[in-house]
């Protein structure tokens, strides 16, 4: 039974997949149930460097600008939640590129080597399509932040 685990746990992380639980607030939410009081939270989450363009929105298949939040406004949340914000950091552009350019040629190197997959036009012609609006849109537009908060 889930109850069981209420207040249990020393440390709560969340990188990348608060949509698992509906958004950044309900993992929030959530983790400050489960984690001890001095525990600590970590959350990783995108952001909005700057507003995004309603064509990129839709080459993310129709997501809405309201999903995400500002870097500020991330740790903000947490803390409205009576969380305190110990530390931060954003990804770098530099990483950014290298997290999307490993991605794709793994993707692309997949393919090359395993031609007789029946996914791989597939694979390929959506691994093609998302390098181009990552660079399009999505290095300037698009942010990643890790989010260390206490449990008070």
């Amino acid at each position: 039974m889930v109850s069981e685990y209420v207040n249990h746990f020393d440390v709560g992380i969340c990188v990348g997949s608060t949509h698992a639980l509906g958004s950044l607030e309900l993992t929030l939410q959530s983790l400050k149930r489960n984690v001890k009081k001095g525990g600590f939270i970590l959350v990783g989450e995108g952001y909005w460097k700057k507003k995004p363009s309603q064509a990129y929105l839709e080459a993310l298949g129709g997501a809405e600008e309201s999903e995400l939040k500002k870097h500020h406004e991330n740790v903000f949340m947490g803390e409205s939640m009576g969380l305190v914000p110990t530390w931060s950091v954003v990804a770098s552009d530099d990483d950014w590129d290298e997290y999307e350019g490993l991605y794709a040629m793994s993707m692309e190197k997949y393919c090359y080597e395993n031609q007789n997959d029946p996914d791989c036009d597939s694979m390929l012609n959506k691994i093609r399509s998302w390098k181009r609006t990552y660079l399009t849109w999505g290095r300037d537009t698009l942010g990643f932040g890790l989010y260390l908060f206490q449990n008070q």
